[in-house]
């Protein structure tokens, strides 16, 4: 089975940040997964708790495009 490769995108700090991702990335036709999706939804917006994003290699260099504008505080250099 060709199975697509998944890429680590960025770490979000709260569930506001994860939603707005998710969704600007999905109007671009990008596919997004979290990491720790249900703990957040458990959770909630606990301090210091993180949500991972990822997304198919294919999409990354796109995606990554997508958070610099949308949340360029959580772009590193």
């Amino acid at each position: 089975m060709n199975r697509m490769k998944t890429v680590f995108l960025s770490t979000l700090d709260n569930s506001f940040q994860a939603g707005l991702l998710k969704d600007l990335l999905m109007n671009e036709g990008i596919e997004s997964f979290f990491k720790n999706e249900n703990m957040s939804t458990v959770l909630g917006n606990i301090p210091g708790f993180q949500l991972e994003i990822y997304v198919f290699e294919k999409d990354y260099e796109r995606a990554q495009e997508i958070l610099k504008e949308a949340l360029p505080e959580l772009v590193g250099e």
